[in-house]
C-alpha cells in the first residue's frame, strides 16, 4: 500500500506544480496536494491542514520562498520546507539554507525530489516523536513531583518529644515516590503506635496503597486500643483494594512511655531488633501473621507485654537496607545491621538511623540505593 503524502506546493505555475506532484506519486506515495500563490493563501492552507512537506518555487509575482518560510518559522510548525528554483544564484541558495530551509533542488535536475522528500519527511516525523515522548516524560516527571510532595507530607514531620527516651524515624525513597511507610500514632492513655510497612513495589501505585494504609490506621487506632485488632480489621478493608499482585508487610508496636513497656503485632515484616545496654540483641520483634491484603479472615495475635530497660535500642525497619547486595551477591544481612546499630548505640537516635542507611548505601554495588530504606530508632535513657 502507498503512503499517503500531504504537500503544499507555493507555485505558480499549475504546469510545473503538477509535475512536482507526478514525480513525487511515481516515488509511491499517494499524494494529497494543494497550490498556492500568494501569503494569505499560504498561511490559510498551514491554518486549514496538516501537511508532511512544503515544496516552494523561490521568486513567484506575489510571493516568493523565503517569506514562506518565515511564516512557517512564525507558526511554529516542524514542516519540511524544501526550496525547488529555475536559477538563483550559489549564495542565495547557501542563504536560503543558513534560513532555515531543509534542501534546494533546481527545477531543472529533480532526481534528488522523491530522496529528498523521503529523507526530510522522515526526520520531520522523527522529531516530532522525540517531541511528543519529551513531552510525556516531562508530564510524568511532574506527576510524580507532586506524587512525592503529598506523601512526603504524610510521614512524621518531627518524632514525639518523650522525657526519657529518643526516638526518630526516617524514610528515603529510592525512586521519587516509594512503598515504604512510618508513622508515630497517638493513642489512649498517652500510648504511640510505632510503625513501619512496605507495600510491594515502586512508583505511584504502591504510593497510593500505602497512604491509604497509613489512613485506615490511624482511622482504627483512634478507636481501638488491641493492635491484633487493628491490623486484623485493615486487612479486611485493604483486601478489598489490594490485587493479587499487592500487598503489604507493617509492624505496629504500641509503646506505652510511663510503664516503659510495648505490645506488637507483625504482618509479614522483618523483625524489629531490640538490643541491649551492651549492644548486643536481646529479642527479635518476629512476625504474628501474614502479610495484610493476603487473605481476608486473617486474625493477628498480639504479643505479651514486653518491658524496656536502661539503655535499649529497638529498630523497627523495612527491608530496603538488609538486602542491599554487594558486587559479589552478599547481602548486608542481620548481623551488619546489629553491629551497626550497636557501633552507633551511643548516638542520637537520628543520627543511629542515618548511620545505618549510610552503611545500607555504601555495601550496596555503585554505593547506589536499589531499594527504599526505613528506620524507627527508639533509645531508652
Amino acid at each position: 500500500m502507498s503512503e499517503s503524502l500531504k504537500v503544499l506546493i507555493i507555485e505558480d505555475s499549475a504546469l510545473d506544480a503538477k509535475v512536482l506532484v507526478g514525480l513525487v506519486k511515481a516515488g509511491g506515495y499517494e499524494v494529497t496536494s494543494e497550490r498556492v500563490e500568494t501569503s494569505k493563501e499560504f498561511t490559510t492552507a498551514l491554518d486549514n491542514e496538516k501537511w508532511d512537506v512544503i515544496l516552494a518555487d523561490y521568486n513567484l509575482p506575489e510571493f516568493n520562498g523565503a517569506e514562506g518560510l518565515k511564516l512557517l518559522q512564525e507558526s511554529g510548525q516542524d514542516i519540511p520546507f524544501i526550496v525547488i528554483s529555475g536559477g538563483i544564484g550559489e549564495d542565495l541558495a547557501v542563504q536560503i539554507m543558513k534560513s532555515g530551509a531543509h534542501d534546494y533542488l533546481m527545477k531543472g535536475n529533480l532526481a534528488r525530489l522523491v530522496p529528498a522528500v523521503e529523507r526530510e519527511v522522515r526526520e520531520a516525523r522523527d522529531r516530532t516523536r522525540h517531541r511528543e515522548a519529551e513531552t510525556a516524560l516531562h508530564a510524568a516527571n511532574e506527576q510524580m513531583r507532586i506524587a512525592r510532595e503529598i506523601q512526603q507530607r504524610l510521614f512524621p514531620k518531627d518524632a514525639p518529644d518523650l522525657k526519657g527516651y529518643d526516638l526518630a524515624g526516617l524514610t528515603e525513597s529510592a525512586e521519587e515516590t516509594g512503598g515504604d511507610y512510618y508513622d508515630f500514632i497517638p493513642m489512649s492513655g498517652g500510648d504511640y503506635g510505632l510503625v513501619v510497612g512496605d507495600v510491594t513495589g515502586h512508583g505511584i501505585g504502591p504510593a497510593l496503597l500505602m497512604a491509604e494504609t497509613r489512613a485506615y490506621l490511624r482511622i482504627l487506632a483512634a478507636d481501638f486500643d488491641d493492635v491484633s485488632e487493628i491490623l486484623t480489621r485493615a486487612n479486611r478493608v485493604l483486601n478489598e483494594d489490594t490485587g493479587s499482585e499487592r500487598f503489604v508487610t507493617l509492624l505496629f508496636v504500641r509503646f506505652n512511655p510511663s510503664a516503659r513497656s510495648l505490645t506488637y503485632a507483625s504482618a509479614g515484616h522483618p523483625p524489629a531488633l531490640w538490643l541491649g545496654r551492651d549492644g548486643k540483641l536481646k529479642k527479635e520483634l518476629k512476625r504474628t501473621g501474614i502479610a495484610l491484603g493476603v487473605r481476608a479472615d486473617t486474625q493477628y495475635k498480639v504479643s505479651e507485654d514486653l518491658p524496656l530497660d536502661s539503655g535499649d535500642l529497638l529498630a523497627l525497619m523495612t527491608d530496603g537496607v538488609e538486602e542491599s547486595t554487594a558486587e559479589d551477591g552478599e547481602l548486608f544481612g542481620k548481623e551488619r545491621m546489629i553491629q551497626t546499630l550497636g557501633s552507633h548505640q551511643v548516638e542520637s537516635a537520628a543520627e543511629i538511623v542515618a548511620g545505618l542507611h549510610e552503611a545500607g548505601r555504601s555495601h550496596e554495588a555503585a554505593n547506589h540505593q536499589p531499594d527504599d530504606f526505613t528506620t524507627i530508632v527508639l533509645k531508652v535513657d
